[in-house]
């Protein structure tokens, strides 16, 4: 497995992700990294969660979730973790 550089395409921070293939030194491709993926798709999300019929509130309850209908809840859940390992 090689080591890929990764860069944010909002923020600019960089990391290396696993790959593959092997990959040279200058090599590198773009994405968001989870701090501005969150950012960005919070809002997109909770506009869905409303269109729904239900409560807008993806990333508001942390691990104390109790919307268990919500198709967004594994994710938030999922997110919430990150956030705490990232701490």
């Amino acid at each position: 497995m090689g080591k890929l550089r990764v860069k944010c395409i909002r923020c600019g921070k960089e990391w290396e992700k696993e790959a593959p293939v092997s990959w040279k030194a200058d090599d590198f491709t773009s994405s968001l990294c989870p701090s501005c993926f969150r950012e960005v798709i919070t809002p997109i999300i909770r506009r869905k969660q409303r269109k729904e019929g239900n409560f807008d509130c993806f990333g508001k309850a942390g691990a104390d979730c109790d919307q268990l209908q919500c198709k967004y809840r594994r994710w938030c859940l999922r997110l919430h973790e990150q956030q705490l390992e990232a701490s």
